[in-house]
């Protein structure tokens, strides 16, 4: 049986774990925020972009661009979003199961595959799974340095 002395020191320890657990929260809230804010930023771009290419698309509906053809798949491309560290829960393992079986079903088809990271986990995966890696994007939500 545990003394009073040991029980105490146990919950003073249990303490500091919450304090810094709640402290790691809050910053990684805080980075998440200014990630939304960043990517909600470049939102108008993309529907301007969206209504551009959408205008040229119905304004000669008889020229076929080359890139508006279908064609035989034969290499598909990956933007693959992941943590830096942990403790986002199962978020980085199920992404990397999920992409482990519809990778496994493209060789299977002989299509090619290849990725670009964003995060150390996904970075980490791809270097022991084996995976084509183009480019590769570290501590993106990190403040940048001078």
């Amino acid at each position: 049986m545990a003394g009073g002395k040991e029980i105490r020191t146990k919950i003073a320890s249990i303490k500091n774990t919450q304090k810094i657990t709640s402290a790691m929260q809050l910053v990684a809230a805080a980075k998440m925020r200014k990630a939304q804010d960043r990517m909600s930023a470049t939102r108008p771009y993309a529907d301007k972009m969206r209504q551009v290419i959408g205008h040229l698309h119905h304004a000669h509906p008889e020229y076929k661009h080359s890139f508006m053809k279908e064609r035989e798949v034969k290499r598909i491309g990956y933007i693959i979003v992941s943590s830096d560290r942990g403790l986002c829960g199962g978020l980085n393992n199920n992404l990397f199961r999920m992409l482990a079986k519809e990778i496994k079903a493209h060789r299977e088809k002989g299509i090619e595959v290849e990725f670009c990271t964003i995060g150390k986990k996904a970075l980490g995966f791809f270097r022991r799974f084996g995976g084509n890696v183009r480019a590769q994007i570290t501590q993106l939500g990190d403040q940048p340095h001078i």
